[in-house]
């Protein structure tokens, strides 16, 4: 699923979203940026840094569609002691609007773009090409890496642990500061421990690129952020009108 570059710019897209729809929420969510932003990277770091593995931290998997669409629900579901927004300090609300958003920008990522790839027997480097292409939405904010940096990494949120996620964030903030794909690979690579030459990063990312052109364009991609979006805020508002909380 999507690299935490295009959880970052989809973010800030929702954020002024939600500012426009939703002030009260869209100001919370501007004066607890860096929560917020902690929070849209969470449930990767749980997976990669905190063993929960896919189902743990993203609560549904590719490989049992009965779990599709059901992300937001099944993490309620398993942890209810999140569920009730008014219980919640105001920037952990923040968090896991930011959770949220992760949860349904991925699902959101499968049901329009990576869905055309499934059935193809070599998939991996154009879901790679894939995630480049995503890579490129537009962060539009002067300083994302210093707003990064302002995370509060000391407590629990229920399963997610902060200071899990401030290591992740540290490591991706190169993704928050350059616009250049072959960066974001770098971020990517040195992330998951695969070392390369500078001129094996180019070629593969080139390749990788080619591969998956034929499966994304314009519409590809603004039909992706118009899902993503749409069901981020879904979700948000059902969230925060205790929708989840067990009657």
């Amino acid at each position: 699923m999507p690299r935490g570059r295009c959880h970052f710019a989809l973010l800030l897209k929702l954020q002024a979203r939600l500012a426009h729809e939703l002030p009260e929420l869209g100001a919370l969510t501007a004066q607890y940026l860096p929560d917020f932003l902690g929070g849209s990277t969470a449930p990767d770091a749980m997976r990669s840094l905190g063993s929960l593995g896919k189902y743990g931290s993203h609560f549904y998997t590719e490989d049992r569609r009965e779990t599709w669409g059901k992300s937001v629900s099944g993490m309620f579901e398993t942890h209810p002691d999140l569920a009730d927004y008014q219980t919640l300090a105001v920037p952990d609300r923040a968090l896991l609007m930011g959770y949220i958003s992760h949860l349904t920008a991925d699902e959101a990522f499968r049901d329009v773009v990576t869905i055309r790839v499934h059935g193809i027997e070599d998939w991996r480097p154009i879901i790679c090409g894939l995630w480049s292409y995503v890579d490129e939405l537009p962060i539009d904010h002067p300083n994302l890496g210093g707003v990064l940096d302002r995370f509060d990494g000391r407590g629990q949120v229920g399963f997610i642990d902060r200071k899990t996620a401030a290591l992740f964030l540290s490591r991706a903030r190169g993704w928050a500061e350059s616009a250049d794909p072959f960066v974001h690979e770098r971020v990517f690579l040195e992330m998951t421990g695969q070392a390369m030459s500078d001129a094996d990063v180019k070629k593969r990312l080139a390749e990788n690129r080619a591969l998956a052109e034929a499966f994304f364009d314009a519409r590809v991609k603004s039909r992706f952020v118009a899902e993503a979006l749409a069901r981020a805020h879904d979700e948000i508002e059902k969230f925060v009108n205790r929708a989840y909380v067990k009657k």
